[in-house]
């Protein structure tokens, strides 16, 4: 059977009295765990703040990239990081801020910008990401999921020399690490992509990473979900968790109280305000990113590009086009910036021939989660038996949300996680 994307929201459940695991949070690491759940024998409740399948995941550049092992936090970013807080340009957008919690973020993020720290960051993420990649085809093929899945890799391209040479380097750690590389110069580039604008000169493609349609990929999952019986329940809101004997018995939601044996949170951005109702403080700060849709220009791209001197992905979805890029930590809202969004546009059109006049189809903001560290959080509360945590997930939440809800399944099943949990575990931030 093939299943195709749903219109609109899926069909509203009303809350059952109880379940066997409630997932809070329907964004992509929230299906991904109730996927593996239901995979696993699970009785399944979903629910969320606002719509299922809408999360951050679903306007992102639609790009799934385990060649993405390079942690946020490495050698070098710091300066990047304080360059944002003061000009407010560049790839990375810092709000100054005196939050105790978020002076508590950058600190520790400044600490985790080491060549020690990021080459185990680089490890765990070429496990995690690899796996999942596997994963994504896997669920496809097996359910029948259509959401333009394509494997031609990702090709970064630069019109920069100073960013090209940075590029190559780039491209040598993602080797030694495993990633397949093929590198080009400015003719066989050309030949490869004629939509390059003529100032590109160089760049490289990462041979195992793939493009798909976010939306469609979640939406996927829940009709696939809900035929195995996974009850989905949006627009609403969790109010308190109550506890007894080190576990969560129940929540209290804007719908009612729901009775669960297990609770996985998955709530993205969002994390530190449900954590705090378990008297848990966990380090996610909110990473503003935009996209741009498009109707797909008569010129245009036909592969998934990024634009290494202009921090702008520009990628075919079917028959559409996303630019998408800017990350601006610290920013806990969904206002789509037009000033940013005009950017992405102009930092696009100056490394891809675009048409004229585009046919806007959305303008979209999301919020990344993002740890001081680079890498997710997955794995049991330090504090009680019953819960885990699966988010900070930063820009890879399509990328590793299916091997995060295989290690989720597998945690609250109690049975033998297919990656070490060490370098991601909630306690390394005990």
């Amino acid at each position: 059977m093939s299943y195709r994307s749903f219109e609109g929201s899926p069909p509203v459940t009303s809350l059952p009295r109880r379940a066997d695991v409630a997932v809070v949070g329907g964004g992509v690491v929230g299906l991904c765990a109730a996927y593996e759940l239901a995979a696993h024998g699970r009785e399944v409740v979903v629910i969320d703040r606002g719509p299922i399948a809408r999360g951050s995941a679903a306007g992102n550049a639609g790009l799934v990239t385990p060649s993405h092992l390079i942690p946020m936090a490495a050698p070098g970013v710091l300066s990047g990081v304080v360059r944002g807080m003061i000009r407010r340009t560049g790839p990375v957008t810092v709000r100054p801020s005196i939050d105790p919690a978020y002076l508590r973020w950058m600190v520790r993020f400044a600490r985790n910008c080491t060549a020690r720290a990021a080459h185990a960051g680089s490890v765990a993420l070429r496990d995690l990401g690899f796996l999942s990649a596997d994963l994504v085809v896997d669920w496809i093929e097996r359910d029948g999921i259509d959401c333009d899945y394509r494997k031609l890799g990702l090709l970064y391209v630069y019109g920069d020399e100073a960013a090209f040479a940075a590029g190559r380097h780039e491209a040598d750690t993602m080797e030694r690490y495993g990633v397949t590389v093929e590198r080009y110069g400015a003719a066989e580039l050309h030949e490869l992509e004629p939509a390059l604008d003529e100032k590109v000169i160089g760049g490289f493609r990462c041979v195992d990473d793939a493009g798909l349609d976010p939306a469609r990929f979640m939406s996927g999952i829940v009709s696939v979900l809900s035929g195995r019986g996974v009850a989905f329940v949006p627009h609403t809101g969790l109010m308190d968790l109550r506890t007894s004997g080190g576990a969560v018995d129940r929540l209290v939601t804007s719908r009612g109280d729901l009775v669960a044996d297990e609770v996985v949170i998955a709530t993205g951005a969002w994390t530190p305000r449900v954590a705090a109702l378990l008297g848990e403080s966990v380090p996610v700060q909110a990473g503003k990113g935009y996209s741009m849709t498009v109707a797909a220009p008569s010129q245009g791209p036909r592969n998934n590009l990024l634009i290494g001197d202009r921090w702008v992905a520009v990628n075919p979805i079917g028959d559409k086009l996303r630019m998408s890029g800017w990350l601006e930590l610290g920013r806990l809202d969904t206002r789509p910036s037009l000033r940013r969004l005009a950017q992405i546009e102009a930092n696009a059109r100056s490394r891809v021939r675009l048409d004229p006049e585009l046919t806007v189809l959305e303008r979209w903001a999301g919020l990344r989660p993002v740890t001081p560290d680079g890498l997710p959080i997955i794995g049991r509360s330090p504090g009680w038996a019953n819960v885990t945590y699966a988010v900070g997930h930063g820009k890879l939440g399509l990328s590793l949300g299916p091997v995060t809800g295989r290690l989720v399944a597998q945690i609250v099943c109690d049975r033998p996680t297919d990656l070490g949990l060490d370098s991601v575990s909630p306690r390394r931030f005990s």
